[in-house]
C-alpha cells in the first residue's frame, strides 16, 4: 500500500531535502532574543569548563575598523605553514591568528597553535580526514602581553586584535575584533576557517566569523571542534533551554521536529541511522531537546559535541562533516601528461587516512578494467577506440566510507573526470 504524506509534512520534507542537497554549509544562525530600545544585541554561545554550553544575548561589541597602522602591520605579518597537504584550492585551509603575544612570545604562540591542532585532529572525522586540511599560523605581534579583562574586568592591554573576556558582561565569553582578525588571516594563501587564540590560560571562547579560544588552556580547543560543526558542517546546536520549539522543520541535518516513528515511516532526516551505534555513545534515535528548546524538537543522540564539549560528533553529524570537507576541497584533481604520439590521463584523489578512494574508468560509457590513477591512452585496445571519434574516456573517483549514507550527501564524495581521446593517439 502506498503511503501518502500529509501536505504539511510533504512540504517540509521537500524543503528540507532541497536544503540538504543544494545548499553549501553555512554558519548556523542563533535564535532571536529580547533587546533594549536602541541597543544592538547578538546571541552568543558561552562555554563552561565542564563542557556545558548555553547561549546569552549580549550587546554587540563596538569594534573599531582597522586603521592605517593596523593594516600595515597585518600586511607585514609573517605566515608560517603548520601543515600543508596540497594546493589551497583543493584543501580546507584553517588559519590561526593570535592576540596578546609579543614578538618575544611567538614561540609560546607556536606551542599554543600546535596544542589546538592536536586537540582538533584527535576527534573524528578530522582525524581520518586530516590530509584534506592545510593549517597556517599568522604571526600577529601585539605591543603588550595578554588580553583585556583578564583575569578581571577593567584590565586593559594594547593588543593587535582587541580580544577581551567578559564580552557583554559574561565572564568566559572571549570576543575578538573580527575585522582585524580577518585582515591578518587574509595573509595566508586561503582562509576557509579562522581561529583566534588569546594569550591566556583562562578558560574561554566564542563562535563567530572567527572562532576564539584561550591559547594556553588545555580544554579550550574543544570550542574549536564545536564551532567547526557549525561553520563547516552546517550543524545545529543540540543543547536545550526550557521551553517548546515553535518553528517549522529546521534545515540543519541534525535536528528535527519529527519523533522516531514518524521519521522512520516517512524516511526523514537521519532515518538511515536509526537504531545504529553512534560514535558519541548509545544508539541513534530521536532524543527530545535541541536547538535551544527542551520540548518539541529532537536530536540524533543523547550527548554529542554539538551538545557538550569533549564528546564526539554523532553519526549524522559525522556524515555531514565528511560531506562538507569534500564540498570545500573536492574529491580529486585531474591532469593530462603529454608524450610523443599520445597522452597519459591522471587523477589525483584526496587521500584520507585509512580510506583509499576508488577510481573506476570507462571508455564511451562502457566499463574499462583498469586499476590505478594513471591511464596511458596507448594501452587502450584499438577495438575500443575504433570508428569515428573522438572517444570519451572517464575516471570516477569516490570515497566508499560507510560513514556517509545519505545519497544527497554522498554526491559530494564522488566526481567524474572526462577526456576526449582520438584513435590516432594510440
Amino acid at each position: 500500500m502506498r503511503r501518502v504524506l500529509p501536505p504539511a509534512l510533504a512540504a517540509a520534507l521537500t524543503a528540507c531535502s532541497l536544503a540538504l542537497a543544494l545548499a553549501p554549509a553555512q554558519a548556523v544562525p542563533r535564535p532571536a532574543g529580547p533587546s533594549g530600545p536602541g541597543v544592538r544585541t547578538e546571541q552568543r554561545e558561552v562555554f563552561a569548563p565542564d563542557g556545558s554550553i548555553r547561549t546569552v544575548r549580549v550587546p554587540r561589541p563596538a569594534q573599531a575598523a582597522p586603521d592605517a597602522r593596523a593594516r600595515e602591520a597585518a600586511a607585514a605579518a609573517a605566515v608560517e605553514p603548520v601543515e600543508v597537504n596540497g594546493p589551497s584550492g583543493s584543501k580546507v585551509d584553517l588559519v590561526f591568528v593570535g592576540d596578546g603575544y609579543t614578538s618575544a612570545q611567538l614561540d609560546t604562540y607556536r606551542s599554543h597553535v600546535r596544542s589546538k591542532v592536536a586537540e582538533l585532529f584527535a576527534v573524528e572525522p578530522f582525524k581520518s580526514y586530516r590530509t584534506m586540511f592545510n593549517i597556517w599560523q599568522v604571526n600577529v605581534v601585539s605591543r603588550e602581553s595578554g588580553v583585556d579583562d583578564d583575569p578581571t574586568p577593567g584590565v586593559r592591554r594594547d593588543t593587535a586584535l582587541d580580544m577581551n573576556y567578559y564580552c557583554g558582561g559574561t565572564a568566559r565569553l572571549l570576543c575578538v575584533n573580527e575585522a582585524k582578525a580577518a585582515q591578518y588571516a587574509a595573509q595566508a594563501p586561503q582562509a576557509d576557517q579562522v581561529v583566534a587564540l588569546a594569550n591566556s590560560s583562562t578558560y574561554g571562547g566564542a563562535g563567530g566569523t572567527a572562532a576564539t579560544a584561550a591559547g594556553g588552556n588545555a580544554q579550550a580547543g574543544q570550542i574549536v571542534v564545536h564551532e567547526l560543526g557549525h561553520s563547516l558542517g552546517g550543524l545545529a546546536d543540540e543543547y536545550d533551554s526550557p521551553g517548546r520549539y515553535q518553528g517549522s522543520e529546521p534545515p540543519e541535518p541534525n535536528v528535527s521536529v519529527y519523533p522516531q516513528a514518524t521519521m522512520a515511516a516517512y524516511r526523514l532526516k537521519w532515518y538511515r541511522w536509526l537504531g545504529q551505534p553512534t560514535p558519541d555513545g548509545g544508539t541513534v534515535g530521536t532524543y527530545e531537546g535541541a536547538k535551544y528548546a527542551a520540548q518539541g524538537i529532537y536530536r540524533p543522540s543523547q550527548n554529542s559535541i554539538m551538545r557538550t564539549l569533549g564528546r564526539e560528533y554523532n553519526a549524522p553529524g559525522r556524515e555531514a562533516m565528511i560531506a562538507a570537507f569534500y564540498r570545500k576541497a573536492g574529491v580529486a584533481a585531474a591532469s593530462t601528461e603529454g608524450r610523443v604520439g599520445g597522452r597519459v590521463l591522471q587523477v589525483v584523489p584526496q587521500r584520507p587516512d585509512g580510506s583509499r578512494l576508488s577510481v573506476t574508468w570507462q571508455v564511451d560509457g562502457r566499463p574499462y578494467a583498469h586499476e590505478g590513477e594513471r591511464l596511458d591512452v596507448s594501452s587502450i585496445p584499438a577495438a575500443l577506440l575504433a570508428g569515428a571519434g573522438p572517444h570519451r574516456v572517464t575516471a570516477t573517483v569516490s570515497d566508499p566510507t560507510p560513514w556517509v549514507r545519505d545519497p544527497a550527501l554522498r554526491a559530494a564524495l564522488r566526481h567524474t573526470f572526462a577526456w576526449q581521446v582520438a584513435a590516432g593517439e594510440r
